[in-house]
């Protein structure tokens, strides 16, 4: 429907408009003589299948005023009309929703586009006196346009030099037409303007016209036109568009219109304009500019950041007054009153981490490397003011006129104290506001990125936890349909339940009913819609509202009333509802406080303040339960990222700091409870809050992993907490962007493990751990952030944009209206949908709401969910629509991601919303056009299709051509063990175990996410990235694919002795030993002489000492060999306790620190640094997850050579590419002799890599075979090997799992008490674990004699005794035989005889067990034979 109301010049205008069909319309008088302008309203006529047509091209005025006076049937519209020279006059309309609803014209337009032109339209026209209510109006759009367009102030103009000098004369002007479709839900504004001469320049950069009149702009939420409307080329004045909207009109471009004041569209705008090289440096440097803005852990600091600004007032606020009441013992009560007391918690303050220092006794600031250093926990102190009053109540007498009451309490305040005590001490996290790191220039390690916990010296990081969204109703199938009001607090849950009423068990095909359950009580949904004020069985079924003649439907519905009314036979009457609510209430076994009234209002839908708005919202509730149960509403999925939310530092302190401070009032309240006594006195408020239990308890949490529930008060969960692995920086990386999904059963979780639709682009599709949590533990994506929560009120704004409020009443009709919820809370309806959305989506780009409000129009379900929560899963894209103000960043070579925001080209998009985007996987289908058909119509593009990988994927080259399970290995195990250079800050670390590779290298290829967290400046041409060196951890070994003497099977590598000896895959491998003693100066008691242990050498009897000084410590640069004292300590009465070095350690010392604790510890750290290079049995790695161990290191002169003399580093088999699928190290090795040779190819990045046969290309322009064959010679006789030999260079990583660390050796040693067989530790010199596998191989090999020694002589060899009549076991015991002498032997006891007993070998685990049989009445027989 078109709706038009215009005001037309009076006289006849030169070159002016002909509406054709149109009556002669009345003369209003306006102004003091100022001219006539025609505004009445329209009314009374009807006319159909008019042709519209505009003709004229150029309207000649003398003098243009600068306000205009439009009379209508509702009274003066004020416009406002600026005069300036060759420019245009706008009409700005103050009062749109007023000016629509005065005589507008209705038109039903159904045009269709033919040519270049529109010709003539032929449309319906239906005149009208008021415009019809049942199309939806999009006012506030309306004003938005018309204020956009409106020009300048006249003080602006004076400022500029513009202002006219024309007077207040005749008035010309035309008013705004509006198009609103009422067939379609499309929303259409058409503007026109009178023009001086030339029309002005609308939007930037669009060309002017010599002719024409205005321009039609036309909009809605999936696609946007700009076309010039004016005379036509061939002068007949139809309406037409130029060649430029026209190509603008055939690419059709998605969403809803974003224009700026500043900046508005360009008609002539193509995105093939910019051009795909532009596109694609855009692409990486806003890639660039947003991992300078986020980082990789920013979910982590900001988390924590804001708990400590906002979320750690509100868990205090959180438990309001607290009352403590005396303990009424008659013996101690005394003279007075019973005392009370009250205790609130006011203003929290937290300082930033400090210590005391041990000589001087200052305070000093607490660096993270002084926590790390000295075993400390890197915390501040935490600050609360509390208020305590004591008091006594007295019952006075009142005045019952007044009060309704004969008697009131009133209360007489004894003792009243205000003051900021220590609560406890809270963990910091590292690069948080708290830091004292936040401030330094330059962090102590280069690769340091913060975003963890130092407890007692350990670095400890929060794993996400994924959690059900709270915010949104929930509708499930598991046991029985029910929908779900869900809340933090348990008083405000609700849950409507679609139940068989049956009154025996087991009997199918009942009547269903509806009840609710709310408040522990469980109540027909009908008695609680009359609690909530509704009058009839009919405003009931109104309120729901299901609006099909379903017979099921109105069978549930009539079932519930007959159920209500059995319940409750009268609960239509009066207040009887609510009476037999209140009477349910009470007999529940804990009821609350409160009123049945109070508790309705306070407890059901505390958003909505009246009880009709509460009753509306149940009604809608109770419709969407019953669309679920005919299957036209789907249940809700738990695995949907949509109905998630990640629990990050913020919300995981916040649950576990309720639990501790619960439990430091509860122990305030015992010690308080004791002082309310008349005959003692209260102390002051430090003797009863005990800071020691918040410090304890966060501590505790923190070093054991046991973090409490988030609903089970009294259970625990693992997985919260975990050890920050240092292996190498990636590893690191990796795990801060872990998430996990708790489960509370592993075996059997349902779709949990599988990847689902809503997880592209929010977490890897690839990487997870394998084992019991493959697919429950998660890695975010590369670009991938986790709202914060969003302070700030949106509603207001929400009103701006079109949003009404939520009527306090049950009769009026929400037909044809959308429900608006903020957060899982109904703020309101709307009329349109579409436009609001659109409305509010151009409001975040314009940076009038924050950029993480997410917006998701949901039109089968009639709402509008509006999500500012935490926790949600966000990603950058760029908006199509947006792109034409990138002409501004032309020549731009630094900006901001920031800016990009703020100009909307780029927004964050949340898992709902994207639901109702179509996204280009990257700019190529931008451009292209298929079979010559225009393109598809794109609302957003990905930066780059590598993005929807985690980070440790998306640095894999050609991984999208490996198999999936070898890029997993990659990603999750290979890059996280493999040795690189950990952190640049060594000397102040003290690790258990580290691994530094002495030359680490980058690869030879790049991909965008490596290039994108790197560093400008590559040394090889001017403004190009050089890659983060922290994310390879590796060197690039030329690699041949070749069989060598058999020694390369089964995944082993033979490696090049020459090379290793030159350094290849050096690494060093430095474990610390850490011992502690007791401060002596802190020592207040006398202890024994066993207790009291220092440090020192003494003469032991368990290692040697030979390199310990008198301090107990071993001096730099000492050589240790197994079985040697690393650490001296001894105590007073002579006993060893010294540190040893076990089986297998060894290495040279490399530094001693000493230092000690806030806890009174004095401690010692003692550094062994050993050098390895590769041996047999080494593993090592490429990047495609082609594992392997070195099987043999043979001398460069026997190695296959080319013709350049070129010898390999390492040879693989060929039978590994087959069976693993991983031809990526192919094409890797191709691209690296490439980019060796000089090529300009270097980008390896998964989705976007380049073809083979530009692979190819570039290595025969480099003189190489184009396959990467190339012809070798044997070296050990130097002849031609027939067969080319496919070689190149490939980045290899060496794994922390060496040969050293894991070989066993052993012939005799120590045993276990018990079993009497070999210990398993390898440290204690145990023995290897031998199954049965292991023993069907070497039986298979026919070595017998080897298994009866390693399994029996070796192990657990023993000698049992036999009785050979009755096959029992026959003991050793010492008997009385003939002529009274004793004499000890075997003897059978059943048999009563020493006779035909025999001894047998058989293993002491035999022996063992039939023992313990026997001890339980179980006899086991032998049977024996002579060998």
């Amino acid at each position: 429907m078109i709706a038009l109301e215009a005001a037309i010049p009076s006289e006849s205008l030169n070159g002016g408009f002909d509406l054709i069909g149109f009556p002669p319309l009345p003369s209003v008088e306006v102004g003091e003589g100022v001219g006539n302008v025609e505004a009445a309203p329209i009314t009374g006529i009807s006319v159909k299948n008019v042709p519209v047509t505009v003709t004229g091209s150029e309207v000649v005025s003398d003098t243009i005023s600068d306000r205009v006076v439009i009379e209508s049937d509702h009274g003066a519209q004020r416009g406002v009309c600026n005069d300036v020279q060759n420019e245009s006059c706008y009409v700005d309309i103050a009062r749109p929703d007023v000016v629509m609803g005065s005589g507008l014209i209705g038109v039903s337009m159904d045009a269709k586009q033919t040519g270049p032109h529109f010709g003539g339209i032929t449309a319906d026209i239906e005149v009208r006196g008021d415009f019809p209510r049942k199309g939806k109006v999009d006012a506030e759009g309306v004003a938005e346009l018309m204020q956009q367009l409106k020009p300048k102030s006249r003080e602006q103009n004076k400022k500029q030099g513009k202002c006219s000098k024309l007077g207040r004369e005749k008035h010309r002007a035309l008013k705004a037409i509006y198009v609103i479709s009422l067939q379609e839900p499309i929303f259409i504004p058409v503007c026109l303007f009178f023009v001086r001469s030339s029309p002005p320049n609308f939007f930037a950069g669009a060309p002017r016209r010599s002719r024409g009149l205005g321009f039609l702009l036309l909009r809605s939420h999936s696609t946007q036109y700009f076309c010039a409307m004016g005379a036509s080329p061939d002068g007949k004045g139809g309406i037409g568009m130029s060649s430029t909207a026209t190509e603008k009109f055939a690419n059709g471009i998605d969403m809803d219109i974003d224009e700026d004041d500043d900046e508005m569209f360009d008609e002539s705008f193509s995105v093939q304009e910019l051009g795909e090289e532009f596109l694609k440096n855009l692409c990486r440097k806003a890639a660039v500019s947003f991992f300078d803005q986020y980082g990789l852990i920013s979910h982590q600091i900001n988390s924590y950041n804001d708990f400590v600004r906002y979320g750690l007032q509100n868990t205090f606020d959180s438990f309001g007054e607290f009352l403590i009441h005396s303990g009424y013992d008659p013996s101690k009560k005394g003279e007075g009153d019973w005392r009370h007391a009250r205790v609130r918690f006011g203003k929290v303050t937290v300082e930033r981490p400090t210590f005391w220092a041990v000589t001087g006794g200052n305070e000093l600031n607490m660096l993270p490397r002084h926590a790390r250093l000295q075993n400390m926990t890197y915390s501040s102190r935490m600050k609360v003011e509390v208020e305590l009053q004591v008091y006594t109540i007295k019952s006075v007498k009142s005045d019952k006129f007044k009060t309704g009451r004969e008697e009131v309490v009133e209360e007489d305040i004894v003792h009243e104290e205000k003051r900021e005590i220590l609560i406890g001490r809270i963990p910091v996290m590292v690069g948080s506001d708290l830091c004292w790191m936040n401030e330094v220039e330059k962090a102590d390690c280069d690769f340091e990125l913060g975003g963890y916990f130092l407890i007692k010296g350990a670095e400890k990081i929060f794993i996400a936890q994924e959690q059900i969204c709270l915010r949104r109703l929930w509708i499930s199938n598991v046991q029985g349909l029910t929908i779900a009001y869900r809340s933090e607090v348990k008083r405000n849950r609700l849950i409507i339940r679609l139940v068989e009423n049956s009154e025996v068990e087991y009997i199918k095909g009942v009547e269903k009913i509806l009840t609710v359950f709310f408040l522990s009580v469980e109540v027909p949904v009908w008695i609680l819609f009359f609690a909530l004020g509704v009058q009839s069985d009919k405003e009931v079924v109104n309120l729901i509202d299901y609006g099909n003649n379903d017979s099921s439907i109105a069978n549930i519905l009539f079932s519930s009333i007959r159920d209500a009314d059995g319940k409750c036979s009268n609960f239509r009457e009066g207040k009887n509802s609510l009476n037999h609510l209140d009477k349910l209430r009470k007999e529940t076994r804990f009821p609350p406080e409160e009123g049945v009234e109070e508790c309705l209002r306070r407890y059901l839908f505390p958003s909505l303040h009246g009880f009709k708005q509460k009753a509306r919202f149940l009604g809608y509730m109770v419709k969407c339960l019953l669309q679920a149960s005919t299957g036209r509403r789907k249940c809700d999925n738990r695995d949907d990222f949509r109905n998630k939310r990640l629990e990050l530092a913020g919300e995981l302190l916040e649950r576990e700091l309720k639990v501790h401070i619960a439990h430091a009032r509860r122990r305030m309240a015992k010690t308080l409870q004791r002082d309310l006594y008349a005959d003692r006195s209260v102390r002051p408020i430090e003797h009863y809050l005990d800071a020691s239990i918040v410090t304890n308890g966060l501590s505790r949490a923190f070093s054991t992993g046991a973090w409490s529930h988030h609903y089970k008060k009294m259970e625990r969960i693992s997985g919260v907490v975990a050890n920050l692995g240092r292996a190498n920086p990636l590893q690191t990386m990796v795990d801060l962007r872990k998430t996990r999904q708790q489960v509370s059963y592993t075996g059997k979780v349902g779709d949990a493990r599988y990847p689902h639709p809503s997880h592209w682009g929010k977490v890897c599709l690839l990487s997870t751990t394998d084992g019991e949590n493959c697919g429950l533990v998660k890695n975010l994506a590369t670009t991938a952030l986790v709202s914060t929560n969003i302070v700030e009120s949106i509603v207001e704004k929400l009103f701006d944009s079109g949003m009404e409020k939520v009527v306090n009443d049950t009769s009026s009709s929400l037909d044809g209206k959308d429900k608006v919820f903020l957060n899982g809370e109904w703020v309101g309806v709307c009329e349109n949908s579409l436009s609001f959305a659109a409305e509010i989506r151009r409001k975040r780009r314009r940076k009038e709401l924050p950029y993480q409000v997410e917006i998701k129009r949901d039109e089968p379900k009639g709402e509008v969910r509006i999500f500012s929560d935490a926790g949600r899963i966000m990603r950058p894209l760029l908006v199509i629509e947006n792109l034409f103000k990138l002409k501004a960043f032309k020549g731009k070579e630094n900006f901001t991601f920031q800016s990009l925001l703020d100009k909307g080209i780029v927004e964050l998009i949340g898992t709902e919303e994207e639901e109702d985007c179509r996204t280009a996987w990257s700019i190529k289908y931008l451009l292209t056009e298929v079979e010559g058909k225009r393109s598809a119509k794109y609302s957003h593009c990905e930066l780059d299709m590598s993005f929807l990988l985690g980070l440790s994927c998306g640095i894999i080259p050609f991984a999208n051509h490996d198999h999936a399970r070898r890029v997993l290995y990659q990603a999750q195990k290979h890059s996280q063990q493999a040795i690189g250079f950990s952190t640049t800050n060594p000397n102040i670390r003290v690790d258990t175990l580290s691994h530094q590779m002495y030359y680490p290298q980058r690869p030879l290829f790049h991909t965008m996410t490596s290039d994108c967290l790197g560093k400008s400046g590559y040394p090889l041409g001017k403004n190009r990235m050089q890659p983060k060196p922290e994310l390879y951890n590796g060197q690039n070994a030329i690699v041949a694919v070749n069989v060598h003497l058999g020694y390369n099977q089964e995944d082993s590598l033979v490696m090049n002795r020459a090379s290793i000896e030159r350094g290849m895959f050096r690494t060093e491998h430095v474990r610390s030993y850490k011992a502690e003693v007791d401060n002596k100066e802190n020592q207040e008691k006398k202890r024994k002489p066993e207790d009291v242990i220092n440090f020192g050498k003494i003469e032991s009897k368990i290692g040697r000492v030979d390199s310990l000084d008198d301090d107990g410590f071993p001096y730099i640069g000492a050589s240790l060999q197994s079985g040697d004292i690393v650490i001296g300590k001894s105590a007073d009465s002579g006993a060893d306790h010294g540190v040893k070095l076990k089986h297998t350690e060894r290495g040279m010392v490399q530094k001693v620190v000493l230092s000690s604790n806030d806890e009174g510890k004095n401690f010692a750290v003692v550094s062994l640094r050993q050098v390895r290079s590769p041996c047999l049995g080494d593993k090592f790695s490429s990047m495609h997850g082609q594992k392997g161990v070195l099987g043999f290191l043979e001398s460069q002169e026997n190695f296959p050579f080319t013709t350049q003399g070129i010898v390999p580093d390492i040879v693989i088999n060929p039978h590994a590419f087959p069976s693993r699928q991983t031809p990526g190290q192919l094409l890797e090795a191709a691209l690296g002799k490439g980019i060796a040779c000089g090529g300009s190819k270097k980008y390896a990045t998964p989705f976007s890599t380049l073809s083979v046969d530009a692979i190819t290309e570039q290595l025969h322009r480099a003189g190489f075979s184009r396959w990467g064959k190339e012809r070798v010679y044997n070296g050990r006789t130097g002849e031609m090997v027939r067969s080319l030999i496919f070689m190149g260079p490939t980045f290899y990583q060496r794994l922390i799992h060496m040969a050293e660390d894991k070989v066993k050796f052993r012939n005799t040693g120590p045993v276990h008490p018990l079993t009497r067989q070999p210990v398993a530790d390898r440290k204690r010199f145990g023995g290897i674990k031998f199954g049965e596998m292991e023993r069907d191989c070497l039986i298979a090999h026919g070595a017998s004699a080897n298994l009866y020694e390693r399994l029996f002589t070796l192990s657990d060899s023993s000698q049992m005794h036999v009785c050979q009549n009755c096959k029992n076991v026959a003991n050793v015991i010492e008997r009385t035989a003939a002529a009274g002498r004793k004499i000890r032997g075997p003897y059978c006891r059943v048999c009563q005889s020493a006779d035909d007993i025999v001894r047998v070998s058989v293993p002491y685990g035999a022996k063992l067990l039939s023992q313990e049989l026997f001890s339980m009445g179980i006899s086991l027989k032998f049977e024996t034979q002579l060998c």
